[in-house]
């Protein structure tokens, strides 16, 4: 069990630009807007210089005596972090000791947790000589921290290993991240149509905060989780909106980017979609961003109990119509599977991981060279090459799998550009006909073969020339 290490802080002190800095990655939403960071965001850090691993956390925090219902969420989310932590960063201004960092100070204290006090924004050595007024808290001694220049952020993770050691956890010797096995499934789609309330159902906690609002979620959440012994690690994301709907260089853009760089550090994505309202235009802009990435798919079909619930749906024959529906909204997708559920209810929400798992598999499966090449012969039999007006005899030669995650093909041609853009389509779904690669894309590139003669009669013409 890694342990838990949670930064806190009051709004705008550099909490999320230090959690990006420790971590080595640019996840969470920096902003000088208070109250910008409003779930809880975990990942994974090694700390290869000390061989040490953890869990870091940034959290939000608010102002004391708020009544807004959504901020008194993020302050229960961050009470909870704290209870739940092993180690506590408080991070503060380097120069500044205000009514509200006493608050926490205070909360703090009762927490009985190990602190580390970070004074940030501390840019030059005189700030960080500055800094040290704050040893006036009672925390033991701070740390000076800049991550715009760099500074101190060496000497937090060596505190860290530290503390760590001191209350019994030991050194990793590999960085348990390499282990490839993991899968990462990321819970994408338009705002409000319920995927906080998917990932909460699915980890089975509170971990996303859940309004009826949409843009509630910004930055992406990873939450690692045990489904019958598998680790998964479950990334929810901001929603994706149309560029026209966004201002530009605002919060939520920057939620729209975390979003995609989501999908791109993901193995598999469930897009998400609100089965009342149907499927909108930008859900099918949604799931061709997957594509583009080359990941596998499962279209989630959420509120699924509203529809069986409005007046007149005959409940025998609706999933049938549905299916119709969506096979010609996404009639590229015949080889993605459908999951109809309600996050509310927890209806059906296993089968967002047993389909995720099986799309993991598929895509890491690999299908031998002899056994590709007797395929290939038959269906090159039963239906030869199509040429193009360029063409005039195009010929496959042989093929072979060259890699997984996803799968590709690659076969060999006498000229690729002799063949009619549709047999490469031909070819794809014989795949998917015998090998079945259910959930994932799979690549087919027809790579055009050089002739020696060519080469040598060019040789020799260079020769002659030359003399």
């Amino acid at each position: 069990m890694l342990p838990r290490v949670t930064i806190v802080g009051r709004p705008n002190v550099g909490k999320s630009s230090l959690f990006n800095m420790l971590t080595r990655h640019k996840i969470a939403i920096v902003s000088d807007i208070e109250n910008t960071t409003r779930d809880i965001i975990e990942y994974e850090v090694y700390d290869q210089d000390n061989h040490m691993s953890y869990i870091l956390c940034d959290s939000g925090w608010l102002v004391v005596g708020t009544q807004e219902s959504i901020l008194d969420d993020v302050r229960s989310r961050v009470d909870d972090a704290i209870e739940s932590s092993d180690i506590i960063l408080f991070v503060m201004e380097y120069n500044k000791i205000t009514e509200l960092d006493e608050v926490i100070a205070k909360k703090l204290r009762k927490s009985r947790k190990p602190i580390i006090l970070v004074g940030n924004k501390a840019d030059n050595m005189n700030r960080a000589l500055e800094s040290y007024e704050l040893l006036s808290l009672g925390f033991g001694d701070v740390i000076p921290t800049s991550p715009v220049q760099h500074r101190g952020i060496q000497d937090l993770r060596n505190a860290l290993t530290v503390e760590l050691k001191a209350i019994g956890f030991t050194e990793t010797e590999e960085n348990p991240m390499k282990d490839n096995s993991k899968l990462h499934l990321a819970i994408i789609g338009r705002p409000n149509v319920g995927k906080s309330s998917l990932v909460n159902a699915l980890s089975g906690t509170m971990r996303s905060i859940v309004k009826d609002l949409p843009g509630t979620t910004r930055d992406s959440i990873d939450t690692v989780i045990d489904w019958n012994g598998e680790e998964i690690c479950l990334i929810d994301t901001a929603g994706i909106r149309r560029a026209g709907k966004i201002w530009t260089a605002n919060i939520e853009q920057w939620s729209v980017l975390r979003a995609e760089r989501a999908i791109s550090r993901s193995d598999v994505v469930a897009v998400v979609m609100d089965a009342f309202e149907w499927v909108s235009h930008q859900d099918q802009i949604i799931v061709w961003k997957a594509l583009e990435e080359k990941k596998g798919i499962i279209l989630v079909m959420n509120k699924w109990d509203k529809v069986l619930s409005k007046p007149g749906v005959n409940t025998e024959t609706i999933l049938d119509r549905y299916m119709t529906y969506l096979s010609k909204k996404f009639d590229f997708l015949s080889y993605v599977p459908v999951i109809f559920t309600s996050a509310i209810d927890g209806k059906r929400i296993d089968r967002v991981f047993e389909n995720a798992l099986l799309i993991r598999n598929e895509r890491n499966k690999r299908v031998k060279t002899g056994v590709f090449n007797k395929f290939l012969a038959q269906i090159t039999y039963e239906h030869a090459p199509t040429g193009n007006r360029k063409s005039h005899k195009p010929k496959v030669y042989y093929g072979s799998q060259v890699d997984v995650n996803p799968p590709k093909f690659v076969i060999s041609v006498n000229n690729s550009d002799h063949f009619h853009f549709s047999y490469s389509r031909y070819i794809e779904n014989k795949i998917r006909e015998f090998f079945s690669f259910e959930g994932t894309p799979i690549i087919v590139e027809l790579k055009s073969r050089k002739s020696i003669y060519k080469n040598n009669d060019k040789d020799r013409n260079n020769d002659e020339s030359d003399e």
